[in-house]
């Protein structure tokens, strides 16, 4: 007769292996550099002309001073968004409207995190940046900021993305107007950040 073999223990396993699954937290990251370029501000010269522009009703105007791309790091193996925006050297510099965070397919919500990382390598002009924030275009004051080739907000808790819904996220960046002439083309890197968003499927 054919020996019973014991199962319990492999039952037993297969128990704490579901219940580590079910108890784990799915985190997944999507990393974003966010390259800092810089010129003198419209306004200071061509007034009319900005009016124009803003007063467009696609807003296509805008679309110069933002650029967003993707790629993928064959060093990291990370897929990376990259954001390039324009400063206006002096002036202020707000954009509402510079990415849309969404959950297309998770059947539930997903709470996102914004983790400021630091530079990404060095151009030697990072001080000129006087104050750099990426925010929640709907709260302020949920925001990461950095200031020359410093942190100095490091995180910021965003909320969560119901199905079908999207967040959108804005840039704010304040350019020192002593940045040398031979950079202010709108075209030379003069920072790059590395802003790193997490979403945890809830």
């Amino acid at each position: 007769m054919p020996s019973k073999k014991n199962y319990k223990p492999l039952v037993a396993m297969a128990v704490l292996a579901v219940a580590a699954l079910t108890m784990a937290t799915l985190t997944f990251t999507n990393v974003t550099y966010w390259l800092i370029n810089a010129t003198l501000p419209p306004a200071m010269k061509y007034a009319g002309d900005d009016t124009a522009i803003s007063g467009r009703s696609d807003n296509s105007g805008y679309k110069k001073y933002v650029y967003v791309t993707y790629y993928y790091d064959p060093n990291t193996g990370y897929n990376v968004t990259k954001i390039s925006i324009v400063g206006f050297t002096g002036d202020p510099t707000n954009y509402t409207d510079v990415i849309k965070l969404c959950n297309k397919y998770y059947n539930g919500s997903i709470s996102v995190e914004l983790v400021a990382k630091g530079p990404v390598g060095m151009t030697r002009l990072e001080s000129y940046v006087k104050d750099f924030r990426v925010y929640l275009s709907t709260d302020a004051t949920k925001y990461v900021e950095f200031s020359g080739t410093s942190v100095v907000k490091g995180s910021a808790t965003l909320g969560t993305i119901e199905k079908g819904s999207c967040i959108t996220l804005g840039a704010y960046v304040l350019v020192d107007p002593n940045l040398p002439n031979n950079v202010r083309n709108g075209t030379t890197v003069i920072a790059q950040y590395e802003i790193d968003v997490l979403f945890k499927p809830q």
